[in-house]
């Protein structure tokens, strides 16, 4: 019988313990992997609009700092995301029932087309790949705080050594 130590605690524990993780492991699998997943997107959003409204609040303080630091751009760069986050799903909306409209108009008349369902179907499609595409977009935004995050460190060193 052999024991491991959990990284969380130091409780060992046997292989028979397995068979009584089973059943949690698998709840707490498909809540991180399936439920996340589709209350992830509505997390971002709400964090991003959140983050804008603040934002507007401290404008002048935020003005400020972008004056100071040496990557003004970057900073306003990071700052358009959310912006971007925000605003996507009104553009999305508007997109995809414009697409429905023009699918709809477009199949209007010819007895041989796919019919409604296909503009049905552009709009619920549209509609689906806006919500999940802030996903992308919040990686996108992470990737640049990290390299930004980076070359603000590498700032604050080269300050400090200039300082010495």
């Amino acid at each position: 019988m052999s024991t491991d130590q959990t990284p969380d605690n130091n409780t060992p524990h046997t292989e028979n313990d397995i068979g009584q993780a089973i059943a949690p492991a698998i709840i707490s699998a498909l809540l991180i992997c399936v439920v996340r997943f589709f209350t992830i997107p509505w997390s971002i959003w709400k964090g991003a609009a959140l983050r804008l409204a603040d934002m507007r609040r401290k404008k002048q303080e935020t003005e400020d700092n972008a004056m100071r630091s040496e990557f003004p751009v970057l900073d306003w760069f990071r700052a358009s995301w959310d912006g971007l986050i925000f605003l996507s799903w009104f553009f999305g909306v508007l997109a995809s029932v414009l697409g429905m409209a023009f699918m709809a108009f477009t199949l209007a008349g010819n007895p041989y087309g796919p019919g409604a369902g296909s503009a049905i179907w552009v709009l619920i499609s549209g509609l689906i790949y806006t919500y999940f595409s802030v996903i992308a977009m919040s990686l996108a935004k992470e990737g640049l705080i990290l390299i930004l995050s980076i070359a603000l460190n590498v700032e604050k060193l080269a300050n400090a050594r200039t300082s010495r």
